[in-house]
This record gives C-alpha cells, sequence and structure tokens, in this order.
C-alpha cells in the first residue's frame, strides 16, 4: 500500500532511504556522496518542505504493514530535448524498493501509480534521471517504455556530481 509520507514517517523514510542506498548505490558511486546525498536529503526540514510543497509527493509503500520502498515525484517542466524548460510534465524523483523485495513487482506497481498521477493531472510526459552506471534501474525503465533524451552531469555540491541519462516517456 503506498501512502504520503506524514511527520512521524520521517524517521522510518530516513532509515529505509539509508538502507536502500548502501545496498544500491556502492557499487555506482562513492560512500562518501551518498552519505552526502542522503544527509541532504532526508532531513526533518527537508522532508517538512517537500510536504508543504502543493506540487510535490513523497509516498511510504508498505507491504503487510512494514515499510520496504518509497516514491516521490513532482510537477515539473520539460521540451523535447529534455532540458527543464517546456510544457508541464511529471518528473520521477525517487522509486525505490529494498533489495528483499525486488522483482516482486513493487517498482512495477509504484511506477503505474506515478503514471496515474500524471494522466490524472493532464501531463503527456513523465520523466526522470538515472545514473548513467544503474544498469539495473536503466534496463527497468526502459523495459517500462522510457528512452533516453540526453546526457547530462549535474554538480549537486560539496565536489560531487550526478553523471546521468535522462529518460522520458509518454503517459
Amino acid at each position: 500500500m503506498l501512502t504520503p509520507i506524514r511527520e512521524p514517517d520521517f524517521a522510518v523514510l530516513s532509515e529505509l532511504a539509508g538502507t536502500i542506498w548502501r545496498q544500491h548505490y556502492t557499487a555506482i558511486i562513492s560512500a562518501a556522496q551518498i552519505e552526502y546525498m542522503l544527509s541532504s536529503r532526508f532531513t526533518d526540514e527537508a522532508l517538512r518542505e517537500h510536504l508543504q510543497a502543493a506540487d510535490r509527493w513523497l509516498e511510504l509503500l508498505r507491504v503487510s504493514g512494514t515499510p520496504v520502498g518509497y516514491c516521490g515525484y513532482e510537477l515539473a517542466d520539460m521540451n523535447d530535448d529534455g532540458d527543464e524548460h517546456g510544457p508541464p510534465a511529471m518528473k520521477l524523483g525517487q522509486l525505490y524498493v529494498l533489495e528483499s523485495h525486488r522483482v516482486m513487482g513493487l517498482g512495477r506497481f509504484m511506477l503505474g501509480h506515478i503514471e496515474s498521477r500524471t494522466h490524472e493531472l493532464g501531463k503527456e510526459k513523465l520523466w526522470l534521471q538515472v545514473n548513467k552506471r544503474n544498469t539495473g534501474a536503466i534496463a527497468f525503465y526502459r523495459a517500462a517504455g522510457f528512452e533516453v533524451i540526453r546526457e547530462a552531469v549535474f554538480d549537486i555540491g560539496s565536489g560531487f556530481v550526478m553523471d546521468d541519462y535522462v529518460m522520458a516517456k509518454r503517459v
């Protein structure tokens, strides 16, 4: 079951994200970058800002009451070149499932939910950024109909960058 994140969920989400990211990203980016990204994205203040925004959603996935994943998405412009300066679209910012619960269809379930929300809000395009070395996620998104629109390097501060593909699909 997907439920919107509430303040009492902040600690659970932060712990869940830490577990998932440390399981998954250590082969892709440095431990220092993982910790930097976690420490900036999952503070109570950052999560509270996310909750207060009318154009962003963050949801926790529970199976039998146990948190096993989460997703986040937001309204964000994108033109056909993959730049963030086009007609309104939806950006998939986060889609994560615990390693123990992968290949159970939970990622597809969350993606389907986000695609439905995108359509409900009258948007025609869903897009995302994915690390170029994250081959499993890239394959997942390709199988779901996403195509690489462009490559991009994003400076995220403290000497770290995200070397990504921008992928998109029409919904």
